[in-house]
């Protein structure tokens, strides 16, 4: 019996990739072909199930599926495989915003785009998760690389299956003041510290009470030092910097927020994203890597280089009831793209080809 193993660098809690290890393995499942899930470095409350690289052992005839997002010690017997692989490319940070904060992460980041081509040569069958990725996987050498989108269950957000958002007229917000989300890994690329100035700006001319909360694990403890520094410095108040949290909190942020900011300087795809408009929450955003593609017409899209731009948007997301409305139409036929069922047909595919 042919299965399909999976493989990764990093596996640990609130991580994008270490998700789409559990989604897929649910679809190999009912496809009758799952097989073990793997990871160079598991780290501590990763979820269950998830066992060390050195463990895996894949038959004649069965098929490794590699994630890629970066590199780390313990890869190398990916590239030495003499097994039918299939790489799904969720992208990897440019090694910049690292070194100098966080120099293991940055040799991380630079070692795996070099290592890209290596495995988009290798692979049968290649896939990105959104057209950025694929078209970065092009250029790495891949064969006509497919987009394969990100794997997002609406039913953990509490939502239908079928991507048609909540009803009623979308989030309220619970409190004194509008509550603005911004979620996603405390690091340089993604930039938590112009979502701060921004919220200040904001929060200085337009709205008094308004409140942000940041939800997402830091770089490190001397980052998140940094990030709480600059609150005091710009003047803003109600602000929180909430780390991980578990998913019925976030489902609970996304029911009470008033608006979703990103301003994120280099996303693959951002499944932050995609679950504020499948939650129907009006989104402010940087239009940056393979955002557009998650967002489209759904998203009031900034380039952010005005942070007064961002905070009219804001007001603007948070206060024209009409805007809201509309926004929440075109985020409730965005988010149906990435419904379940659509997205299990493409990874179907994806190794129906592999195993072909």
């Amino acid at each position: 019996m042919t299965l399909v193993h999976q493989a990764t660098g990093v596996a640990g809690p609130y991580d994008a990739v270490t998700g789409q290890l559990s989604a897929y393995r649910e679809v190999l499942a009912e496809m009758g072909v799952a097989g073990g899930v793997h990871a160079a470095l598991v780290a501590p409350g990763a979820p269950a199930g998830v066992e060390p690289l050195e463990r895996l052992q894949a038959a004649t005839g069965d098929v490794v599926l590699v994630h890629y997002s970066g590199w780390v010690a313990g890869m190398q017997p990916l590239l030495a495989l003499r097994r039918r692989t299939l790489l799904v490319y969720h992208n990897v940070t440019p090694a910049r915003y690292f070194w100098r904060l966080e120099p293991r992460v940055a040799v991380s980041c630079e070692r795996g785009r070099e290592r890209l081509p290596a495995f988009a040569r290798a692979a049968h069958v290649a896939a990105g998760v959104s057209r950025y990725n694929a078209e970065e996987l092009r250029a790495a050498g891949a064969a006509d690389p497919r987009v394969v989108s990100i794997l997002l269950d609406p039913a953990k957000l509490g939502l239908p299956a079928d991507g048609s958002g909540p009803p009623g007229e979308g989030p309220g917000s619970a409190g004194s003041g509008p509550l603005i989300l911004s979620v996603g890994r405390l690091a340089p690329h993604k930039r938590p510290d112009l979502v701060i100035r921004a919220f200040a700006l904001y929060q200085r001319q337009r709205e008094p009470d308004a409140r942000l909360l940041c939800v997402g694990p830091p770089l490190n403890p001397s980052y998140l030092e940094r990030l709480e520094r600059l609150v005091g410095e710009t003047g803003a108040r109600n602000v929180t910097l909430a780390g991980g949290v578990a998913q019925a909190e976030l489902n609970a942020a996304l029911e009470h927020a008033s608006a979703f900011l990103s301003l994120s300087e280099h996303e693959g795809f951002c499944i932050p994203l995609l679950e504020a408009l499948a939650a129907g929450v009006p989104a402010v955003a940087r239009r940056a890597g393979g955002m557009p593609d998650v967002g489209g017409d759904a998203v009031l899209w900034t380039d952010g280089a005005s942070l007064g731009e961002v905070a009219e948007l804001l007001h603007l997301a948070v206060t024209d009831e009409g805007l809201r409305v509309e926004l929440r139409r075109r985020a409730r036929e965005q988010a149906a793209r990435f419904a379940p069922d659509r997205v299990a047909a493409d990874v179907r595919a994806l190794v129906e080809d592999g195993l072909g």
